[in-house]
């Protein structure tokens, strides 16, 4: 088979055209009831980037299976309400992150900045924070406002990536 320099030349330009393109954000935004799971982000710790959200036992949100969490969170925003299995979402006394039924809902969630990736996912236009669960370094809780005190805290950006 035998191509011609001018044939290579124009294949390779479409391609560089193609990829220089920029990503559309044009992505309509979630309805009320769309599931969506929750992934973390912050370069440089291995325990909190590119981490999924974890609702544990105690209805504490880590991200790791951790409190006899067996799998990765599923959530949905409705009136500005993070809901887990139609839990609302609160803050305990610490500023952790949980969903109990004993808790005050909690409203100010917003995921309407859509992302290559999603949809940012904010709380009165805070970030969380997420900080190492005491007795180990490994797990690491999610909190909203100051966490809990530990010089390991640290920001992170978190996205609603929505399930097919």
């Amino acid at each position: 088979m035998k191509f011609s320099l001018s044939a290579i030349a124009l294949t390779l330009l479409g391609a560089t055209s193609a990829l220089a393109n920029p990503i559309s954000n044009s992505k309509r935004d979630l309805s009320p009831d769309q599931k969506f799971g929750i992934m973390s982000f912050h370069s440089g710790n291995i325990y909190v980037h590119l981490q999924t959200f974890y609702v544990g036992q105690s209805g504490h949100v880590y991200l790791s299976p951790y409190d006899n969490a067996k799998e990765g969170g599923s959530f949905h925003l409705k009136d500005s309400q993070l809901l887990y299995n139609n839990e609302p979402a609160s803050l305990d006394k610490d500023g952790a992150l949980v969903f109990q039924s004993s808790g005050s809902p909690l409203s100010g969630f917003d995921a309407s900045e859509a992302t290559n990736i999603g949809y940012e996912l904010r709380l009165n236009g805070s970030s969380a924070v997420a900080c190492p669960v005491a007795n180990t370094n490994e797990v690491y809780q999610i909190f909203y406002g100051q966490g809990n005190n530990s010089k390991d805290c640290t920001g992170i950006a978190t996205e609603a990536i929505v399930q097919t």
